[in-house]
């Protein structure tokens, strides 16, 4: 991550890294951004200090070597047994207040950003791993002297709680958890879709919501003054009648342009459930990704959660921030899911298509070779997870009436040890001709299936090839 410097001459002992046992978590109490506190901090002898300093939007600030004791957590008496000052690396995180009227410590109206916890959380975790420290040891001023901060993370009355931050910093985030999370599973499994792409959608579901379908942008809670709760019963009761042009991102999806919401809410009142029901946001989830094509066929094709999870990034949710290192994080949180249900378990899925590279045509995919086997037409084959044609429909080969003779137009059609682009290239091409075709297959990379040439030389594509009567 990247880490703006400003090392002050003031306001630390001396010491080295293997003094670093905890982590302690503060909140600036006043309205400083990360660069202003990081040079105030700096400029002279504060009798306080800490080693980073978080901004709204993200930008870590470093004013005291991590090998040098700052002074942010000294007090006359303690709570905890062992961390001190001489023992620890102090963060700050910039905070907001909804009433600046008050400037109290002990007001439950200060906040922080999502930029900022996030932020947070991605500096702990570079610091835990750097110098050994478990999540265990990461710990809130609060815990250390009972002074209260970080202000939101004391209360636990905001967006972001402390709780929350914990689970970020201990890999819960990376594997992600949640009651939901089974039910969105199975839905989107039960469309078809291979354990790639679900994940990918999920992990992008997470990264958006949380997977809880009563999730409202954290900013607008404390805009609102509403918790998730509050929001959507007023919703609900029709107390509120503004859901739908607030800008308020809501739902599994963070749903948050106007006409997208208002579908939403139609879908909820044609059924007669709440704006939160989950069965309902996923049924509208699906119909409207129904109406994104490209990232259907991505998904409908993906052949890892990466590739799955991009798709759903950049052609569905679109968020401002599209990065390789938002990327990142939603494809991690997508590959905690398929580790826990795919991978894990060893879920198959058999995929019933033209050809394997058609995704487009795929009829669904099913976890009982059987059920493939019964959805199965003439025309198409059943494929496994990589791509191996293990069933093709009575009546594809018949109707092929081999042998039968092909005109091929193109000097360069490989010639191939077996019937798809899986297998190997024999080295020779057939040139233009005429030749006789004796068995047909379906197999990957050929919608027409591919030929068994006469001559015993191998297997042509007849994408590529017109049938003579």
């Amino acid at each position: 991550m990247n880490i703006n410097r400003k090392i002050s001459k003031y306001n630390f002992n001396k010491g080295s890294v293997s003094r670093i046992k905890y982590i302690v978590i503060h909140y600036v109490g006043a309205l400083g951004g990360a660069e202003d506190n990081c040079r105030y901090y700096g400029g002279g002898n504060r009798n306080a200090s800490a080693h980073y300093f978080v901004g709204f939007n993200g930008e870590v600030w470093q004013c005291v070597e991590d090998a040098n004791i700052a002074w942010h957590c000294g007090a006359s008496s303690y709570k905890h047994a062992e961390c001190r000052n001489a023992n620890s690396i102090g963060i700050e995180m910039c905070v907001r207040k909804k009433n600046t009227k008050s400037m109290g410590a002990t007001d439950k109206d200060w906040y922080f950003e999502d930029a900022t916890v996030e932020a947070a959380a991605e500096l702990t975790r570079y610091l835990m791993n750097k110098y050994g420290v478990p999540a265990s040891h990461v710990i809130r001023h609060y815990d250390v002297t009972g002074k209260i901060c970080p202000n939101p993370y004391v209360y636990n009355t905001s967006a972001h709680t402390w709780d929350e931050f914990k689970r970020k910093i201990s890999g819960q985030a990376e594997t992600p958890q949640g009651g939901n999370e089974k039910t969105i599973w199975n839905f989107l499994t039960g469309k078809g879709l291979n354990a790639y792409a679900v994940a990918g959608i999920m992990g992008n579901l997470y990264a958006e919501s949380g997977l809880m379908p009563n999730n409202l942008q954290n900013t607008y809670n404390n805009k609102l003054g509403k918790t998730d709760a509050e929001y959507t019963a007023a919703v609900d009761n029709g107390s509120y009648g503004n859901f739908v042009k607030d800008s308020a991102g809501y739902g599994l999806a963070q749903w948050t342009y106007w006409s997208r919401k208002q579908a939403l809410l139609n879908h909820a009142k044609q059924a007669g459930v709440s704006i939160a029901d989950l069965n309902m946001q996923l049924g509208f989830l699906w119909e409207e990704l129904q109406g994104y094509t490209a990232v259907m066929d991505a998904l409908k094709k993906a052949g890892s959660v990466r590739a799955a999870s991009d798709a759903v990034l950049t052609g569905y949710e679109k968020p401002a921030d599209q990065s390789e290192t938002i990327k990142k994080k939603r494809a991690e949180y997508g590959e905690g899911y398929y580790k826990k249900y795919a991978a894990g378990n060893g879920t198959k899925y058999y995929r019933v298509r033209k050809s394997w590279t058609d995704a487009a045509s795929q009829l669904g995919a099913f976890t009982s070779l059987e059920n493939a086997k019964s959805a199965c037409k003439a025309g198409y084959t059943v494929y496994d997870d990589n791509g191996k044609a293990v069933y093709t429909a009575a009546g594809q080969q018949a109707s092929a009436g081999v042998p039968f003779s092909v005109q091929v137009d193109i000097l360069d059609l490989n010639i191939r040890t077996g019937a798809g682009t899986n297998y190997a290239k024999t080295g020779e091409t057939t040139g233009k001709g005429v030749f006789t075709i004796v068995e047909v297959k379906a197999g990957q990379g050929a919608s027409a299936g591919w030929g068994r040439l006469k001559s015993g030389a191998g297997w042509i594509s007849l994408d590529y090839a017109t049938r003579l009567a």
